[in-house]
């Protein structure tokens, strides 16, 4: 084969399953209310998925900056500052020892105030958020999952795999049985 029979070929990088995935989600975006998008704090523009920002346009995301402990603290505080600049709120977590993991579910009450003010006014209780947490391998996704639900259910397996759902019901302060539904993508 010589140079010109190679540059004729067109050579597909993307990967089937990521496809599927982006697909999926895109299919399943109308039936969750917020997205969390975990980031590793150490280097979170290159932990961060470009596709994502495109994928969930206009819906309410929380960004969680994982593995804090390990990054420099003044750092992650500028990301903050530069994800609230972009109108994106970010919380920084360890997951590994499960800080943070309050300020998240805070963070998600906060975002869904009115809806959840608007399904109580209505007479009704038990408003479920559906929670679609995103991120790239090995950030924190099932870690986040097993700690905001306080129960270790999530297997790390080293393949992609399709989305899982957990139901946890959490009694808040504010509002009473809220129950949250999480889906993860990993």
């Amino acid at each position: 084969m010589d140079n010109k029979e190679l540059s004729k070929i067109n050579i597909n990088w993307y990967p089937g399953h990521m496809a599927k995935t982006k697909r999926e989600i895109q299919e399943d975006l109308k039936l969750i209310d917020v997205v969390i998008e975990v980031l590793d704090a150490r280097i979170p523009k290159s932990s961060q998925n470009p596709d994502i920002k495109k994928i969930i346009n206009g819906k309410k995301k929380i960004i969680l900056l994982n593995k804090c402990d390990l990054a420099d603290e003044k750092e992650t505080k500028k990301w903050q500052e530069y994800f609230k600049k972009q109108k994106q709120e970010a919380v920084s977590v360890n997951l590994n020892q499960g800080k943070g993991i309050n300020d998240v579910i805070n963070k998600i009450q906060e975002i869904m105030k009115e809806e959840i003010e608007e399904y109580e006014r209505k007479g009704r209780t038990g408003k479920i958020i559906r929670v679609l947490v995103l991120g790239i391998p090995n950030v924190g996704k099932s870690s986040f999952i097993n700690r905001a639900s306080k129960k270790n259910i999530t297997k790390v397996r080293k393949q992609t795999r399709s989305y899982y759902k957990k139901t946890m019901d959490k009694n808040c302060k504010k509002y009473r049985n809220v129950r949250y539904t999480w889906y993860a993508l990993a």
